[in-house]
């Protein structure tokens, strides 16, 4: 079994392509989470503590930082409990029980699981990598007793290795997003974020 390097760890030298990825990918996903914890405290108010599933969390870096805004001891107002992280890949798994004990980690595909099983569903930068992000969409929008929130690239204009689609205002229009929050991040090279909140309450 491979050692998991955590993003704390110093760099040592001649560190494959593949952990300096990992690496990076760990920086990005924090600040995505970062951003996502703000959003998310705009639309659910009140002071309750709610289940949370996270799809396609990859090392579960950000899920953590998710995890540890909203612990069920902290000061906060919103509070996740359980917090549950579902990814393809197994290496998930993983990284997920050496770092993140924190977190339920699993490995499944989400059209597998049931509809009404989550309070608050997230999907940080996953849409833009699956070919039918419309089915994917309204599937999460199912497992969401509450609320559907969805991090990605908006309208990005030159896409990236790995993406398979461009996710466009007019995407969250047709799947029944109330707001959609564009801006420039500070952690993506490539152009504009979104992050779009969709009531799944019914």
């Amino acid at each position: 079994m491979k050692s998991v390097l955590s993003i704390f760890d110093p760099l040592k030298p001649g560190s494959s392509n593949e952990m300096l990825l990992r690496l990076r990918c760990d920086s990005q996903s924090i600040n995505y989470y970062g951003d996502l914890s703000r959003y998310i405290c705009k639309f659910v108010l009140g002071f309750e503590t709610l289940s949370l599933l996270d799809v396609g969390p990859r090392t579960g870096s950000g899920l953590a930082t998710l995890r540890l805004l909203h612990h069920p001891f902290a000061f906060n107002r919103l509070k996740f409990d359980p917090v549950v992280g579902v990814d393809l890949d197994p290496e998930f798994v993983r990284i997920a029980e050496t770092e993140f004990r924190d977190i339920e980690a699993r490995i499944g595909d989400i059209f597998d699981m049931a509809d009404n099983s989550f309070d608050v569903v997230t999907c940080s930068h996953t849409i833009e990598h699956i070919p039918d992000p419309g089915s994917f969409v309204e599937k999460l929008a199912r497992i969401a007793r509450r609320a559907l929130f969805v991090a990605c690239p908006f309208e990005e204009v030159a896409r990236v290795p790995g993406h398979c689609v461009t996710i466009t205002r007019e995407f969250f229009n047709e799947h029944k997003f109330e707001d959609v929050e564009v801006y420039d991040s500070n952690h993506w090279h490539n152009g504009l974020c979104c992050l779009a909140y969709r009531n799944t309450a019914g």
